[in-house]
């Protein structure tokens, strides 16, 4: 007994003289987030600072407080940065119905303002977020967190008007929380989430969860799931909800959580460059290579001439086709296998244009099986004849795989 009461008072001797109070992220999520939050007092004026990390993430807020407001500046980087904000979470499947690069490395600074009225703190704030060979971004968001209810809006803007944007709610009701949080990119990609979460105890809950999405992007581009799960807690109230009754000044904590999912969206929403991933994404590599050759097979019929590209895997374990090249009557130049947009190289496609008595057009040609050997890719062909063929290089193996339009 005096050995714990020992170990407990060193312990809070270590953190008072630290000043710095770790806290963990929301239950039933794995790799929580660690925040670490310090400031000067409670006075008039008064100075804070917060830093949050998760995985590769890092999160730091610094902030100078008077009473009923608060001004900060935030500074981050690294990957997949939702995983430190609760109300604006992702997972790896519905990432990726927005982007196939959804975890590239980033950086980000931003601003915010903190006021308080009526019970509430209102927060609003604006951020630019930076990703090698992809535009910058910038994030506007606000929220309205009080002891009950927490509210937050996101809008992502690029080298388009209002790329993306999002909502969250989270409610404590008698009967549990209730959180929903939906967010939607222009390229008609849709993410949404209800929970509920029931505390059975102080430190154990039951949880119920709907996760739905939608994209145009990706042909399988529809994800459901239900979850029901039994979560332990080390806290006793959600970190959202992080004012606490007879507060007279803002909440830094507030603040950083809702910048942090608001640069969570936009790095999930918006992480690929509109100009390089607009293709639709596919399950199979076959299914890739189908639609691009059904689409273009007319095309190249009708001109005869020959059309050819990639088909390449991306980051998410999806399947893209580039676009077409046009060539002439008995060839085309598609690039090398390093042209793709995203991803890497898996296989080739072209069309052979119209029958023509001085070519083998139903048939790959001795080039063509050379070109994806020297390469290590496999090879598509869409015949006059309508015919869809495949060359396995590893085999030598030539199919056919079944028909498209001609």
């Amino acid at each position: 007994m005096l050995r714990n009461l020992l170990k407990s008072l060193i312990t809070t001797f270590i953190i008072f003289c630290a000043g710095i109070i770790p806290v963990l992220g929301s239950p039933g999520v794995s790799d929580q987030p660690l925040w670490f939050k310090t400031g000067s007092g409670n006075g008039t004026t008064a100075v804070q600072a917060m830093a949050g990390v998760s995985g590769d993430d890092a999160f730091l807020l610094s902030a100078v407080s008077a009473s009923g407001f608060s001004l900060s500046g935030f500074w981050g980087e690294g990957q997949g940065l939702s995983s430190l904000s609760p109300a604006q979470s992702f997972t790896q499947q519905e990432a990726s119905l927005f982007h196939g690069e959804h975890e590239q490395p980033s950086h980000f600074t931003g601003a915010a303002l903190d006021f308080l009225k009526g019970g509430f703190q209102f927060t609003s704030g604006v951020s630019q977020i930076g990703v090698l060979n992809v535009p910058d971004r910038v994030s506007w968001f606000a929220g309205a967190t009080s002891e009950s209810l927490v509210v937050q809006f996101s809008r992502v803007d690029g080298q388009e008007s209002g790329v993306a944007h999002s909502a969250g709610l989270q409610m404590r009701l008698p009967f549990g929380i209730v959180q929903a949080a939906y967010t939607a990119a222009a390229s008609d990609a849709v993410s949404t989430v209800l929970s509920w979460q029931l505390p059975l105890s102080r430190d154990l809950s039951l949880g119920f969860e709907f996760r739905d999405g939608h994209s145009t992007r990706f042909a399988d581009g529809i994800y459901q799931r239900w979850v029901l799960n039994i979560s332990g807690s080390l806290l006793g109230q959600e970190t959202l909800f992080a004012r606490e009754g007879g507060n007279t000044g803002a909440d830094i904590a507030t603040t950083a959580l809702l910048a942090a999912g608001a640069v969570g969206v936009a790095l999930v929403a918006t992480s690929g460059s509109d100009g390089a991933d607009n293709q639709l994404r596919f399950s199979t590599q076959h299914e890739a290579a189908r639609n691009v050759l059904n689409g273009v097979n007319p095309t190249s019929v009708a001109q005869n001439l020959e059309y050819g590209g990639w088909v390449y895997r991306n980051p998410d374990n999806t399947f893209s086709a580039t676009e077409p090249i046009k060539g002439t009557v008995d060839r085309v130049n598609i690039g090398s296998p390093t042209s793709v947009p995203s991803g890497y190289a898996t296989a080739t496609y072209h069309t052979h244009g119209a029958y023509d008595p001085k070519y083998d057009s139903e048939n790959f040609s001795y080039l063509d099986i050379t070109m994806n050997n020297n390469w290590g890719v496999d090879g598509y062909l869409g015949t006059p004849a309508g015919y869809y063929k495949f060359h396995h290089y590893l085999t030598g193996v030539i199919t056919t795989l079944g028909t498209i339009a001609n």
